[in-house]
């Protein structure tokens, strides 16, 4: 037997998944019921306290089904998200660890051949910006297919940041490729590092994009462009090569352990 390294459990272990949510008349309590899977199990109900979840969340509570994702003791709701439709919205935030830049993760899988693989990814949290869901976040799982090319940059060959696979013959790279120019990542070349995330994301933050997305099955399955009605340019640097940046902190409280 070929042995295998151990790989670290999720550390969240509340309950998660598509779920009825009622609000009281009141809007004081949240019945949470989970949708009852084809094996038998789910089907778990739960009774909420609106004023033990988390601001941001009371304030987008309401009625309907929803991927609901709860605390360990079931006592709060952490994020509750649609299952499907079509929205607006803009990205939120990169997923981190509290005080630290976001960096890509590895998943290990199993093939139908009962073969183990893993690859790199990294998460990314869209935010709802209009309509009845305003203000309720979607992650957005992208693989981090990222790899050192070299491309003549004003005329010097540098190092810079490419796809490790050909968009016409790897679906997770065009799905990453239409992710980084809805979202006016590539206005120049990234100079290559072990971890573009943190550049990505403050080109992402400066560029503030919009852009319509759609929903299936609680997973965001389709990008598309949004006009603004009175868009506003922001102006960029001409490359980053060289470039430095203001030190902001572009980082969050982390999103730990998204389920997949």
């Amino acid at each position: 037997m070929v042995y295998r390294p151990p790989v670290k459990k999720s550390a969240y272990d509340g309950l998660s998944g598509a779920a009825n949510v009622a609000l009281s008349k009141d809007k004081t309590k949240v019945k949470v019921t989970f949708e009852r899977k084809a094996d038998g199990s789910g089907g778990d109900e739960h009774v909420v306290l609106v004023k033990e979840c988390p601001k941001e969340v009371q304030a987008y509570l309401r009625s309907g089904n929803f991927v609901v994702k709860l605390s360990k003791e079931s006592d709060k709701i952490y994020s509750l998200s649609p299952t499907g439709g079509m929205f607006v919205g803009k990205v939120a935030k990169f997923s981190s660890k509290k005080d630290a830049d976001p960096s890509p993760m590895t998943k290990v899988s199993t093939n139908k051949e009962g073969q183990t693989y893993s690859y790199l990814f990294f998460v990314v949290m869209i935010e709802i910006i209009e309509g009845e869901c305003k203000g309720m976040q979607i992650p957005l799982f992208l693989r981090y297919n990222f790899s050192e090319e070299e491309q003549e940059v004003k005329g010097i060959m540098r190092k810079v940041a490419g796809y490790s696979k050909q968009l016409d013959k790897s679906k997770h790279t065009a799905f990453l490729d239409e992710f980084l120019l809805i979202t006016g990542v590539w206005e120049t070349a990234i100079p290559y590092s072990d971890n573009i995330l943190p550049k990505l994301e403050q080109r992402i933050k400066r560029a503030d994009k919009t852009f319509g997305f759609i929903v299936k099955k609680g997973y965001i399955d389709t990008l598309y462009e949004q006009t603004k009605v009175t868009p506003e340019e922001t102006k960029l640097p001409e490359d980053d090569f060289g470039v430095t940046f203001d030190s902001d902190d572009l980082t969050d409280d982390p999103i730990d352990d998204i389920p997949f």
